[in-house]
Order: C-alpha cells, then structure tokens, then sequence
C-alpha cells in the first residue's frame, strides 16, 4: 500500500490519515488488505474556480474537516461477458472516509439532503474516470435515503462500477456510518467522452500528478 506525500493538501486537519488512523473503526478499514493505495485528495483552491464548492465551500472545520480515500480489489462476482469488465482494468472501488461537521446541515443536527448528492457525484464520478481515458460525464444520479446523518459525524463513502456497456457505465455508491449502516444508498450513469474534460481541479485527484486516482 502507498501514499501520497502529506503536504500540498490544505485540509483543515494537518495529517489526514493519522486523523483517521486514530479512529479505530477507520484503522481497520485503512489497515485491510485488500487496499491498493492511500490519497489525500488535494483541497487547493483553483484560480479557474473549478471544483471550487468541494475544494473551498466544503473545506473547513465546520463542513469536511478531513478527508482521505482508498482504493480496493473485490473480486468479481460476475463474469467479464455480463459486466464489461476488463482485466487490465477492473472495476476497482473507490472509498471515502470524511469527517463532518455542522456547516453541511439543513435541520437541526441533521445533514442536509443536497450533500449527499454531491458527494456521492464526486466519490462515484471518480470511480467512473478510472474507465475513461478522457473522463466521463454524469447522466443520472439518484439517491435514497435511509437514516438521517446527524453531525458531527465521520462516515464512509464507497462508489464502483458495476457494469460497462459501450460508453455508458452503470455505478452504484453508499453512505455508511462505523457500524456498517447504511444511511443513503445511490445508483447513477455516467457516459464517457471522446475528449479530455478537464479534471484537474477534481476533488479527489491525486494532489502529486493532478490525475484522477
């Protein structure tokens, strides 16, 4: 397992992962064997203003005041010929781990409804760009809500392509709290794009290559 360097982040929290590495539950999941590569994603505001609402608005102590995410290998559960899968490049997931605070709220305590939307578009758009040469683009987003997400909370973020089918990738995300529940589960389709769509300021680029993981 590697990591990227700790600097040139500008997250709130100096350290990232040692954050989280002090949150036994969050340890576990960084420590398992099946993740391939550690990131701290790059929270540098742009001068374009691209990625700005994740990079600036949901970068402080109030709203993400850390974040890490992994990358894991699940073995398939369905053959290639169903899922488009393919083996020089497998659908790998892409995992989140985020420290919340009460600037993301509508109710009283209570995340608002709207932030899931844009990170389950961030973790799951990601997910879809590592089988986009030149990225791909949402189509459809849809969310469901199971147990409200009261902060401050840290919670985990997955997203993964569960099939490919000429341009259009099918993926599915959820939101789960340090036992496992699940508090919102998404499905969504992106299509991939036959020009680079600029994914340099992305949320959870690699800050060393300025490249999607």
């Amino acid at each position: 397992m590697s990591s990227n360097p700790k600097s040139a982040h500008n997250q709130p929290t100096a350290d990232p992962v040692a954050h989280f590495k002090a949150i036994p539950w969050c340890a576990k999941l960084l420590s398992d064997k099946s993740v391939l590569q550690v990131i701290v994603p790059d929270r540098t505001p742009l001068a374009s203003t691209e990625s700005a609402l994740v990079r600036e608005s949901l970068n402080t102590p109030s709203t993400v005041k850390a974040c890490v995410t992994f990358l894991r290998y699940i073995k398939p559960t369905a053959p290639a010929s169903e899922t488009g899968e393919d083996k020089k490049n497998p659908f790998l997931q892409l995992c989140c781990l985020l420290d919340l605070g009460s600037g993301i709220n509508g109710y009283a305590k209570t995340a608002h409804g709207g932030i899931f939307g844009v990170i389950f578009d961030e973790v799951m758009g990601t997910t879809a760009n590592m089988q986009a040469p030149q990225g791909a683009l949402t189509a459809s987003l849809t969310v469901k809500f199971k147990k409200p997400l009261y902060t401050p909370k840290v919670v985990l973020v997955r997203g993964k392509v569960v099939k490919k089918e000429g341009k259009k990738l099918s993926l599915r995300g959820s939101f789960e709290d340090e036992n496992g529940v699940i508090i919102a589960e998404s499905e969504g389709t992106w299509i991939m794009v036959d020009r680079e769509v600029g994914r340099e300021g992305h949320f959870w680029a690699d800050p060393k290559t300025k490249a999607k993981l």
